[in-house]
């Protein structure tokens, strides 16, 4: 199967990776994009990333940025200044990893001798069914595709609307990220966090479109960083690492493999524009559990960060090159723009 626009033309794609919270900051990348009357075709992601794409697959377009927002909680006004924004941040994420967050996960009743996960996701089982049309997801509008991990094998698993219908527990199975939420069975086979194997599953898209195509995709670890000078520092700059550099290095490879295969087929190798948005914390995040971090002010900064990289990567400016283009910003810095030639030094 190939895919192409409807008038045989390019593709556009948005691709979201996992992060839990983090996630809020799909919400300002999507937002800017619609903004914009951005064509768009096909969404993917995995874990909290398979959320995001499902909300805005499942919604009609002027109700997709809302949906995202009800889903954070999030209002339009939202404050994002703190007077003590790390401080809050550390009680954020203790008060999620003890209590839950209304909305999302609540702790998990132990129960001798059978251990499952150690928070229940049916608060967000039922956010989503009131938030998400299944039939206008798998209606085939948008296409999506979502990721998975079998949780025995190891290997990806893709659920994608262009083969199979997707509904909740396809969600939910690519957010059990162990040992904090359950693994779920489908079918035979027993399926955890998707970013366990593909945190930003891009590989279909990059496999199946035989056209020109635009690509943006939005991780929320970034690969390059300063060098960490405490524990804390340490501890989230191993995270950063593990899944930052998962997404970098497997989207260098495959946009590689993919100039090789046009090439070959006598195809241009230039027409292609693809785009790394990758959300950095900042001094603002409680460290390694930023993750957790619920809180309003925090939610709303990430959405912030993710409008303004999103504006940056679509500025007249932009050009299809073939080559990764990578979005930075540090703290409050404004968004650069960085080819992969560059970005490889990074």
């Amino acid at each position: 199967m190939t895919a192409t626009d409807e008038n045989g033309g390019g593709l556009t794609a948005l691709v979201f990776a996992g992060g839990l919270s983090l996630a809020a900051y799909h919400g300002g990348a999507f937002e800017a994009f619609s903004a914009q009357a951005q064509p768009l075709h096909w969404l993917a992601g995995s874990s909290a990333g398979a959320i995001t794409a499902a909300l805005i697959a499942g919604n009609p377009p002027l109700r997709r940025s809302a949906a995202l927002r009800e889903f954070w909680g999030l209002s339009a006004s939202e404050p994002a200044w703190s007077p003590l924004p790390h401080l809050e941040g550390w009680a954020s994420a203790m008060t999620a990893h003890l209590l839950g967050d209304p909305g999302h996960f609540h702790p998990r009743l132990p129960v001798p001798f059978h251990f499952r996960s150690l928070y229940d996701l049916a608060p967000m089982r039922r956010r989503l069914a009131r938030l998400i049309d299944f039939a206008r997801l798998n209606a085939g509008d948008l296409r999506l595709s979502i990721a998975a991990t079998d949780l025995c094998s190891g290997d990806p698993v893709i659920f994608d609307t262009g083969g199979e219908p997707i509904e909740l527990d396809h969600l939910l199975a690519s957010c059990g990220f162990l040992p904090e939420f359950a693994p779920v069975t489908i079918g035979d086979r027993t399926l955890v966090d998707g970013g366990l194997s593909l945190n930003a599953p891009f590989d279909p898209v990059l496999a199946e479109c035989d056209g020109p195509l635009r690509l943006f995709v939005v991780d929320l670890y970034a690969r390059d960083d300063h060098a960490p000078t405490t524990l804390e520092d340490a501890l989230e700059r191993k995270n950063d690492l593990l899944f930052g550099n998962q997404t970098y290095l497997r989207l260098q490879d495959k946009i590689r493999i993919r100039q090789l295969e046009r090439a070959a087929a006598g195809r241009p190798t230039t027409a292609d524009e693809i785009t790394l948005l990758s959300y950095r914390a900042g001094a603002n995040e409680p460290g390694p559990e930023k993750s957790f971090n619920f809180s309003r002010r925090a939610l709303a900064r990430r959405w912030q960060a993710g409008f303004d990289d999103m504006r940056a990567a679509l500025a007249p400016d932009a050009s299809a090159t073939g080559e990764l283009r990578v979005i930075r910003r540090h703290a409050s810095s404004r968004p650069t723009v960085t080819p992969l030639a560059a970005a490889q030094g990074g």
